[in-house]
C-alpha cells in the first residue's frame, strides 16, 4: 500500500439475499473473494438490509464502495456509477429500492454531521429486474456482476491498493444458492 492509499476502505454490499435481484450486493462480494485477493485492511461486508446503522458503519471510513441495486432508468443489469457529489446532491442518485431502509445519501449525511464521512465514495448501482420473495436473480442482473466486479476492483486500484487474481478460484457460487443447503 503506498501513502495516498486510504487508511480505512469498505466494500458493502447491500440487499436482501430472500428478495431476487437485491441480492446483487452480496452476489458481487461472493465473487470478489472468489476471485481475488485484497488487502487485509479492506473491510469486506454484507450487510443484508442494515437499517439505521448504515450511518456508523460508514462514520469514519476513507473511502468506500457500495454495491447495491438502485432505482433508475435502463433495462435489467444495467450499472451505473455514482460519486459521493453526485449522491449528496441528489442528481441521479437513487434511494434503496426498500422503503425501509435508509439511503446512501442519508448514511453520509448523518456522518457527515459528526464531521466523519467518508470522502471517497463510489456506488455501484445495479437496475434490478425482479424483486420477490424468493432465491435467485434475472438473467440480466446475474449477466453484471462481473461487470460490477471489476468495477469493484478497478475502484481499488485506482486508491492505490495492489488486487491480485487467485491462481484457483476460492469457493463458488454464492451458500444461500447451493442446492446441497437447506
Amino acid at each position: 500500500m503506498d501513502t495516498k492509499t486510504p487508511r480505512r476502505t469498505a466494500i458493502l454490499g447491500l440487499g436482501s439475499i430472500l428478495m431476487g435481484d437485491d441480492a446483487a450486493g452480496p452476489h458481487v462480494l461472493r465473487r470478489l473473494e472468489a476471485e481475488y485477493e485484497l488487502p487485509p485492511e479492506i473491510e469486506i461486508l454484507d450487510l443484508g438490509t442494515p437499517g439505521p446503522e448504515l450511518a456508523h458503519i460508514v462514520e469514519g471510513l476513507d473511502a468506500l464502495i457500495v454495491i447495491d441495486t438502485i432505482k433508475a432508468p435502463g433495462d435489467p443489469g444495467d450499472l451505473h456509477l455514482l460519486r459521493r457529489d453526485e449522491i449528496l446532491g441528489g442528481r441521479g442518485a437513487p434511494d434503496r429500492l426498500s422503503p425501509h431502509d435508509p439511503s446512501l445519501r442519508g448514511a453520509l449525511v448523518a456522518a457527515g454531521l459528526l464531521g466523519r464521512s467518508p470522502q471517497d465514495v463510489l456506488l455501484i448501482g445495479i437496475v434490478p429486474g425482479e424483486n420477490h420473495l424468493g432465491i435467485g436473480l434475472s438473467p440480466g442482473v446475474r449477466a453484471s456482476l462481473w461487470g460490477a466486479t471489476a468495477m469493484v476492483v478497478a475502484e481499488l486500484e485506482r486508491l492505490g491498493y495492489a488486487v491480485v487474481r487467485r491462481r484457483e478460484r476460492a469457493g463458488g457460487e454464492a451458500w444461500w444458492e447451493r442446492e446441497d443447503v437447506g
